[in-house]
């Protein structure tokens, strides 16, 4: 499985909308290096404080496209709001990287509501999802990082809800224990290895069916 934002929208525009008042001091903020192999295909870095989380996904590809999202984050470790902007190329002098794609998504209660702009102006189009889920960005390892967090905030952390945002589907994944300090993350037919601290941040993790391997740095 490999989720593609792209096929959310042919082109899409974020609304103003505010999440939230001044940045809080930031409680954790890390990067994550991504190998295919031994060759790196993505780098994220993000921060996150009791009610926001924000990154940006930098893919390693001809286009060099990179994915910044900010997200609120609730009490009971959700993200009822999530803004992504999608760029290609990269700032160099008097060329700026091109923003190629723009969305926000609102969760409420078992729907989704995605703002896009495209040909046709300003679309919102509704999907339908499970209450409290999370959403997923391929290859975002702070996003999966949240949904554990979400999973032990709401139940015995044996399972969330993921919201494809490359495509509106709902995925039920499956946490299981793997030793003291791992767990095994079970999306539809892709298996994650994710390994925690005892605060609950990500140290790194491995998809074993890709051969794709996560570090923090």
């Amino acid at each position: 499985m490999r989720p593609n934002l792209h096929a959310l929208a042919a082109a899409t525009l974020v609304l103003g909308f505010p999440l939230g008042a001044a940045a809080q001091a930031t409680a954790d903020s890390g990067a994550f290096v991504i190998r295919h192999g031994s060759d790196t295909v993505a780098t994220e870095r993000y921060s996150r404080t009791a009610n926001r989380l924000e990154g940006t996904l930098a893919l390693r590809n001809p286009s060099r496209t990179s994915e910044g999202y900010s997200a609120v984050v609730a009490p009971d470790a959700t993200l009822p709001l999530i803004e992504l902007t999608i760029r290609e190329g990269v700032d160099s002098g008097g060329t700026k990287a091109r923003i190629v794609q723009r969305a926000r998504v609102i969760f409420k209660e078992d729907s989704a509501a995605v703002d896009e702009m495209g040909n046709a102006g300003i679309q919102t189009r509704i999907f339908g999802t499970e209450v409290g889920a999370v959403p997923y960005l391929n290859l975002s390892f702070a996003l999966l990082e949240q949904a554990v967090r979400r999973a032990r905030a709401a139940n015995d952390g044996s399972q969330v809800a993921f919201f494809n945002l490359g495509g509106g589907q709902t995925l039920i994944a499956r946490l299981s224990p793997l030793g003291v300090d791992s767990l095994r993350l079970d999306i539809g037919d892709t298996r994650i290895h994710l390994r925690m601290d005892t605060k609950g941040r990500l140290l790194g993790g491995r998809i074993p069916g890709q051969n794709l391997v996560a570090e923090r740095q």
